[in-house]
């Protein structure tokens, strides 16, 4: 794609009509389109977004999706030389292909770790992988994919000396494969393999092919290996001038290499700044709009109130009153009717014994008796002509059952600390009940995603981030991102540190 017009639009639209897992779809493609235009940093930010909106509660479909996420996020951050980073992202990355794709797809998506792990020069590692992945390669019948696995240990078995280990890597490697030709040659795109080679060959003291395969690998365009190759071919001759050529052609290949890291590092910085130039930019254009939006709210009001009346007004609340009486009756008997049912399968299910069944319809009956007197004290305040105060009450919150619950998950060991989806409905519920205020105006304008509620009501709670990403199950980096996101949609504060010191400050504000 050379624009990303097109899945923006997506992007806006399924975050407000979406279903399932397509606003997660659409933030990955919209992600795609900003690798295909060079701009990585807001790549790596539509990618954590469609995470945050990834629902992998028995859906294979969002693992197929966060399957493609991840992929993407470990390319990033290889081609920026963030070997830690690209780890992490391929771990989530091997974990999809396990759940959605064949054995053999697992293996290879797992033996992909070779290329972070080469850069950290953890050798014992690249060999380990190497090692699982030949034998569960050779386990399905793959033998030549398994020969491909092993040319990484050619080199390093060479550099310690371990030449039984080195020569049987490559015998394994250059005849089962099916990487080479008749003529010795290598298939496209793995010639840096003959740079391997010759320094096999200057281990086993021949010169003359080890010199033909690094003149092979300048050819393929490995100037910076092929010369440094031909300086220890030069070095065994003893031949001084060609030594000195070719130390000036290492040098000079050296200084190319390190130019195009430089050059690399500043197309990242400058791609970096325009994103951060954007979000600016974009910030701006939210506030005017805000400004605006609070401009014309108060300039309709005041002509409501101009032509309003006081007949009118009074009307309007008798229709209110009468509507929400009506609504809060046909509440009451629908929960009445569900509880007598649930008390009609109670007896019956006790009759047959069926004890797990039981304990599940008796929690839901005891989260009715709630809901019934709640909504029998409001209709008859509502009856009363008094009107029920919308205030927020934190105290009676933070001294519930479920809140006291998820306080301890964070700091008892002996609790387990990922609740169930159960727990999570019962924790937001309570906070909606005791936090009516604070509640809607999470759900109101840019009203936050579920996992950003969930956070926002744990920080309430005092639990720590550590624990916060236990108990989400999310690593630190998505938590910390979405506590920005949540702090500039409420507070208009793009930054993670300072959500939960606002989040107290506008709890206790509409409190009693």
């Amino acid at each position: 794609m050379n624009t990303d017009s097109l899945t923006r639009i997506l992007v806006d639209y399924f975050e407000e009509h979406g279903r399932g897992n397509e606003s997660c779809l659409a933030y990955y493609m919209h992600g795609c389109a900003l690798i295909d235009i060079g701009w990585a940093p807001e790549a790596l930010q539509a990618y954590y977004d469609a995470i945050d909106r990834a629902d992998t509660t028995n859906n294979m479909d969002a693992y197929r999706i966060l399957r493609g996420v991840y992929g993407q996020m470990a390319s990033i951050f290889h081609k920026q030389n963030l070997p830690k980073e690209e780890i992490e992202a391929r771990e989530h990355y091997i974990d999809c292909v396990r759940k959605t794709s064949s054995k053999a797809d697992y293996i290879i998506a797992k033996s992909q770790l070779l290329r972070p792990y080469s850069i950290l020069d953890n050798k014992e590692m690249v060999l380990q992988i190497i090692k699982e992945s030949y034998h569960e390669l050779e386990e399905l019948g793959l033998h030549s994919e398994a020969a491909s696995m092993v040319a990484p240990s050619i080199f390093i078995y060479t550099s310690r000396n371990q030449m039984s280990e080195a020569e049987k890597m490559l015998n394994l490697f250059e005849h089962d494969s099916g990487e080479f030709d008749s003529l010795g040659n290598i298939s496209k795109g793995r010639e840096a393999y003959y740079y391997t080679r010759g320094m096999y060959c200057i281990a086993i003291k021949d010169i003359d092919s080890a010199e033909h395969y690094f003149r092979k690998s300048i050819q393929y365009g490995h100037l910076s290996e092929g010369y440094r190759g031909l300086l220890h071919v030069y070095r065994e001759r003893g031949d001084m001038d060609s030594i000195v050529h070719f130390s000036v052609m290492y040098e000079a290949a050296q200084d190319s290499l390190h130019d195009q890291m430089r050059t690399d590092a500043i197309h990242q910085m400058a791609s970096l700044y325009n994103y951060t130039r954007s979000e600016k930019e974009a910030e701006l254009a939210r506030e005017q709009a805000r400004k605006n939006r609070t401009l014309f709210v108060g300039a309709i009001f005041a002509a409501m109130m101009i032509i309003g009346s006081l007949c009118w007004i009074f009307k309007e609340v008798s229709r209110k009153k009468k509507w929400k009486i009506a609504n809060l009756e046909r509440d009451l008997s629908l929960a009445l009717d569900t509880r007598n049912k649930i008390q009609e399968e109670l007896r019956q299910l006790k009759s047959q014994d069926y004890e797990s069944v039981i304990a599940a319809k008796e929690s839901r009956l005891a989260e009715l008796y709630e809901t019934i007197e709640q909504l029998q004290a409001e209709n008859e305040s509502y009856i009363a002509g008094t009107k029920v105060s919308e205030t927020d009450n934190p105290n009676c919150f933070l001294n519930s059952e479920i809140a006291n619950l998820f306080i301890r998950k964070s700091k008892d060991i002996n609790v387990k600390i990922q609740p169930i989806e159960k727990e999570w409905n019962q924790l937001v519920t309570r906070f909606r009940t005791d936090n009516p205020v604070t509640y809607k105006k999470f759900r109101t304008g840019r009203a936050l995603s579920m996992l950003e509620m969930r956070i926002c009501i744990l920080l309430i709670l005092d639990i720590s981030e550590s624990a916060i990403s236990l108990i989400t199950d999310k690593s630190a980096s998505v938590v910390s991102n979405s506590k920005a996101r949540a702090n500039e949609k409420l507070f208009g504060k793009k930054e993670a540190t300072t959500l939960k010191s606002n989040l107290l400050q506008l709890l206790y504000i509409f409190s009693e």
